[in-house]
């Protein structure tokens, strides 16, 4: 009887273990998570306003945000602050009024270009699912992962990003505003 109920537990608990893992795996949407102590040991982290640069050209509005106030380096999930700079990002697409925007991200955070396209489109989706959730934009709004690049920015058709002050590789994640339609 003993053996037979140490079996049992074993299998419950096993199965649990196996469970718990997968839905580590399968993830439905942004997870909240600390700082590693190493992320924590370096310069203040911008968050919030500071985090996020404004360029405004004729018929567009690019919102550029620091990935270090959102993401740790080479993860897509945010971390546990990162609410404070999306809650200031939020209303500035607002401000921006009713107009056809795409959100795009890049990292150079791996020398492998495939995982750094991979680790962006992540981000661009996590940032577009955190935007939906809170009603900011739709949610066919596009997304584009740029992967790597030496300049820590998005490249995009006029080549006119400057980086956001204080980037690193950990990248940026942007949202294009087109302001004409």
């Amino acid at each position: 009887m003993r053996r037979l109920l140490a079996s049992f537990v074993y299998l419950l608990f096993s199965g649990t273990l196996v469970a718990a893992a997968h839905a580590q795996q399968v993830q439905t949407g942004p997870v909240l998570e600390p700082r590693s102590a190493a992320h924590d040991a370096g310069p203040p982290i911008a968050k919030g306003a500071a985090a996020i640069t404004e360029q405004r050209e004729k018929c567009s509005t690019r919102l550029i945000v620091n990935a270090d106030a959102l993401f740790q380096p080479h993860r897509w999930t945010l971390n546990y602050d990162a609410s404070q700079t999306l809650d200031v990002l939020g209303p500035m697409i607002t401000q921006a009024g009713k107009h056809p925007a795409r959100i795009s991200a890049v990292t150079s955070a791996s020398d492998s270009e495939a995982e750094n396209r991979d680790v962006s489109g992540r981000r661009a989706l996590t940032v577009r699912t955190w935007l939906v959730n809170h009603h900011i934009v739709a949610e066919g709004t596009p997304i584009d992962s740029m992967g790597g690049n030496s300049a820590g920015m998005a490249q995009n058709e006029s080549q006119s990003a400057k980086p956001a002050p204080g980037t690193s590789k950990n990248g940026t994640v942007e949202v294009l505003i087109d302001t004409c339609h």
